[in-house]
């Protein structure tokens, strides 16, 4: 029974594995192929030719059409002119990410510590008021929101996209926060309360020591829900002034001719930044995530 059950789990782990690798393993496989490659039958399960032409174009698309134009005109292969767009993408997933993790982090540290520790009257209605609108569909509140930002001239600005990413991260890392206090226990902060602290400085001196994981595990949360948002940000974006990079896949995908390889190279370019955070942080994150419950 007991070897039956191992195997059972080993290959339950075996088949989750490729089922969760195998699409990032073939989008790699075929960003380093060329289009004839890509479009042969049977398809190549590992690249013939290796090459990073299609990396290239995604990184400097601009020059890659320039020359590309010299040399061929206007009947050489299509590439998407919207792949310029690239770079600066990137740098506005960078700003926007940060900045809405940056907020969240402490947002949601001030917010959850003041719903856990300080008892007012309506206290646990607004907490659950703060919670409960991230549970509202977000194509239901897309043309009011769209409204508001139309009326306060914010469409096609940073600012609007960092409003936006901070809507859908912030509810549900007070939530997350929440439940993390609520496990921690009181005594250090009595007794740093007596001892003369203010709320402030028990919660920067004390408890934020206590809860490192926790802040790490919502910042991680808020930078990849930013990283991946899609939507709203096509919604309030019309340049690439303030487009993000999932913005701009996007588009490059919309295209009447799609050439594979620049498509996945930019997708398997945009998922270095996340798996790396989650590479360096993933011991904080996963402790921030499961301490609570475990604890509650």
């Amino acid at each position: 029974m007991g070897r039956t059950y191992k195997f059972a789990t080993a290959i339950g782990f075996i088949l989750i594995c490729v089922w969760t690798l195998f699409p990032l393993i073939w989008a790699v496989n075929i960003s380093l192929q060329s289009e004839p490659e890509i479009k042969t039958a049977p398809p190549h399960y590992y690249p013939p030719n290796p090459s990073l032409k299609n990396y290239e174009f995604v990184v400097n698309a601009k020059k890659a059409i320039e020359e590309r134009l010299k040399t061929f005109g206007i009947k050489g292969e299509f590439l998407p002119a919207v792949t310029v767009q690239y770079p600066r993408a990137i740098v506005n997933s960078v700003i926007v990410g940060i900045i809405a993790m940056a907020y969240n982090m402490i947002a949601a540290l001030l917010a959850s510590y003041i719903f856990t520790r300080v008892r007012f009257k309506g206290s646990d209605q607004l907490f659950y008021l703060s919670v409960m609108g991230r549970l509202i569909p977000p194509v239901a509140i897309a043309v009011p929101y769209y409204i508001i930002l139309f009326n306060a001239k914010l469409l096609d600005t940073m600012l609007a996209v960092i409003l936006v990413h901070i809507y859908f991260t912030l509810p549900i890392n007070i939530w997350i926060l929440n439940t993390y206090f609520a496990s921690l226990p009181e005594e250090v902060e009595d007794a740093a309360r007596v001892d003369g602290y203010s709320r402030l400085e028990t919660l920067f001196k004390f408890v934020v020591p206590m809860i490192r994981p926790a802040l790490i595990a919502i910042g991680i949360i808020a930078f990849m829900t930013s990283w991946g948002e899609f939507f709203f940000t096509l919604l309030i974006t019309e340049t690439e002034a303030s487009r993000t990079l999932p913005v701009v896949v996007g588009f490059m995908s919309a295209q009447p001719l799609k050439p594979m390889g620049i498509i996945t190279a930019a997708g398997v370019l945009a998922m270095i930044p996340p798996l790396i955070l989650v590479a360096i942080f993933r011991r904080y994150l996963i402790r921030g995530l499961v301490a609570g419950a475990v604890k509650a």
